[in-house]
């Protein structure tokens, strides 16, 4: 599992001819290599058909339609409720539970709880559950960015390599005295330091921060601080009220990989928990793939293999439904842009391989997820 999370290089695909990619089948000498990468740099290219004959890692979202993997703000004014809304995402998560109505995917969480105390947390997590969860971590101590504390979140995921989710209790903690660290380039390299580690380990990284008092046309750029920690964060969570006193509260989504979203939440005194009311913009629904959904007719609980070449994928979906006219590179080019969803939504693992007879593609049923 280990090897897998540390490495975000694409895994090489199967051209649809059962010939190697053009990526990963040059010709080119050590030596031509060697005087690209003088002439580029770090610049390295691409053609199209070799990104589209690529297939990279499947990274599932941490919580499904709310938080992918990568790095993400939660803001919003000081005392308004974020700790107990990241403490109940941190334990939820790690229980496998649903938070706030939204699917999670289980695994060990670290919750850099800096301004808490201990006793406080003990407390907290007694009213809000009567269940232990040993995926939970919890610090409310930290090294700053300046004394190295990416290495030691790295040493973390190298030691519980099924972590999924890391919050930070707050951002400013962390940052240290850095000079002219009101700058754009200051905040863009604060975020883009943590976003290094959510990128290469698949994680979700939260990243906890204030508001300023002063409103904005854009409700985002109240997030305290300039424009360089959301250019550099994958999306922010703004939580706000439109009275202090209130005990509902808005939490307001924007991201990369997702569309905006708006909840309505409660916020539950009994249990110190927020609880989702109703969501103004609904959570985004991927449309149905054609492909996909043939292929949950072919790989299923009672069919649970299937192996063969793109072409021979082809001509089997081609007689088991005469609408189905698929070709071989379309197959793949939409199983390597796709294959997140075919493991999510259909359950079905895709992998592509070499064998003695040239390379082909195999298609398994993963269970009940």
């Amino acid at each position: 599992m280990w090897e897998d999370k540390e490495t975000t290089a694409p895994i090489p695909s199967v051209a649809p001819d059962g010939e190697q990619p053009s990526a990963f089948a040059r010709t080119d000498s050590i030596t031509e290599i060697e005087e690209t990468h003088k002439q580029f740099g770090k610049i390295q290219i691409m053609t199209m058909p070799e990104l589209m004959e690529t297939r990279f890692r499947v990274r599932p979202a941490v919580i499904d339609g709310l938080l992918p993997v990568g790095t993400y703000l939660l803001a919003g004014a000081p005392k308004i409720g974020k700790s107990f809304l990241v403490l109940q995402m941190a334990y939820q998560v790690s229980m496998g539970e649903p938070f706030l109505g939204f699917s999670s995917r289980q695994g060990t969480v670290l919750y850099l709880a800096l301004e808490d105390t201990y006793e406080r947390l003990q407390k907290r997590l007694s009213q809000m559950t009567d269940s232990d969860s040993p995926k939970l971590k919890l610090s409310v101590i930290s090294e700053t960015l300046e004394e190295d504390l990416t290495e030691r979140l790295r040493l973390f995921l190298l030691h519980e390599a099924d972590t999924v989710l890391i919050v930070i209790d707050t951002l400013q903690r962390i940052r240290g005295r850095t000079p002219d660290s009101s700058s754009y380039a200051a905040d863009y390299e604060t975020v883009e330091k943590l976003k290094e580690i959510s990128d290469l380990y698949g994680i979700a990284l939260l990243l906890v921060h204030h508001t300023r008092k002063e409103g904005a046309e854009d409700i985002f750029n109240t997030i305290s601080g300039t424009n360089g920690l959301m250019g550099a964060a994958d999306g922010a969570l703004l939580l706000y009220k439109d009275k202090r006193t209130a005990s509902d509260a808005v939490l307001e989504v924007v991201g990369r990989d997702q569309p905006q979203l708006r909840l309505h939440l409660q916020f539950a005194a009994a249990h110190l928990c927020w609880e989702r009311l109703e969501a103004e913009t609904e959570p985004y629904r991927e449309p149905p793939c054609p492909l996909l959904e043939f292929l949950s007719r072919l790989v299923n609980e009672e069919n649970p293999t299937w192996d063969g070449t793109a072409t021979e994928l082809a001509q089997c979906l081609s007689e088991m439904d005469n609408e189905c006219s698929f070709t071989p590179n379309w197959i793949v080019r939409t199983l390597n842009a796709r294959q997140d969803t075919l493991l999510r939504k259909y359950n079905i693992r895709y992998v592509a391989h070499r064998t003695r007879e040239g390379k082909s593609l195999s298609l398994r049923w993963d269970g009940v997820r």
